[in-house]
């Protein structure tokens, strides 16, 4: 019976260690943007041509601000490591959407990576340098 319960400890133990969740470290908690480039979608029976936006992502430690155009999207994101050693994959939930918006943080070369949601494009943004004055 005492082998039962150490094998259960011992596989919730693994299962929990193979998520991987990790903290976003203070020098990555910083503002991005890029560009989401212009794209075609179907609306109904009709191609609509969706021209290029800016996107905003500040990332801080906790949480994650996104902006596209006039739209804005907050909340408490999870950190995953990912198959790269030098990407970590942030997930944020949507509200009143089944959707998640997945951004993937290079920390080598310090830029992000949006995973546009279909019909989107995926976006690279960079790190907005502070300006000095």
């Amino acid at each position: 019976m005492k082998w039962v319960f150490a094998f259960v400890f011992i596989s919730l133990f693994v299962d929990s260690a193979a998520t991987q969740t990790v903290r976003v470290k203070r020098k990555y908690c910083k503002t991005y943007q890029g560009e989401i480039t212009k794209y075609s979608a179907m609306l109904g029976q009709e191609m609509v041509e969706v021209s290029s936006m800016q996107i905003d992502i500040h990332v801080k430690k906790d949480s994650l601000y996104l902006s596209i155009g006039n739209i804005r999207v907050s909340g408490v994101y999870t950190a995953q490591k990912s198959t790269s050693p030098d990407e970590i994959e942030l997930t944020l939930p949507r509200e009143n959407s089944g959707i998640e918006e997945r951004i993937i943080l290079n920390t080598a070369k310090k830029t992000l990576l949006r995973k546009g949601v279909f019909p989107q494009p995926d976006s690279l943004l960079s790190r907005v340098k502070k300006s000095k004055g």
